[in-house]
């Protein structure tokens, strides 16, 4: 992408991060091109006190495990999976 400007991403969460963050949705708007590092980041700014449960979700987009620098294009819904653990 040449341009820049912001873009805004839908972003899913699951888990004990949606129960901290008070909502399983949130819009996030930063600037692009964007990677998903950027849009965790955004997040984490705006939920300071949620930065170490962030840290442990696990980016997903079109339904596939991405790259904290991968690059994704405005509109495209992000998901932040928290690892469950079981037997």
């Amino acid at each position: 992408m040449s341009h820049s400007g912001t873009g805004t991403f839908p972003v899913r969460v699951n888990g004990k991060l949606a129960e901290k963050l008070g909502a399983s949705r949130l819009s996030v708007e930063v600037i692009v091109p964007a990677t998903i590092q950027d849009i965790v980041d955004e997040i984490r700014s705006r939920f300071p006190e949620s930065a170490t449960i962030i840290s442990e979700a696990i980016p997903f987009a079109s339904g596939n495990h991405r790259g904290s620098s991968e690059e994704v294009p405005p509109g495209q819904e992000i998901t932040l999976l928290m690892p469950a653990a079981g037997g």
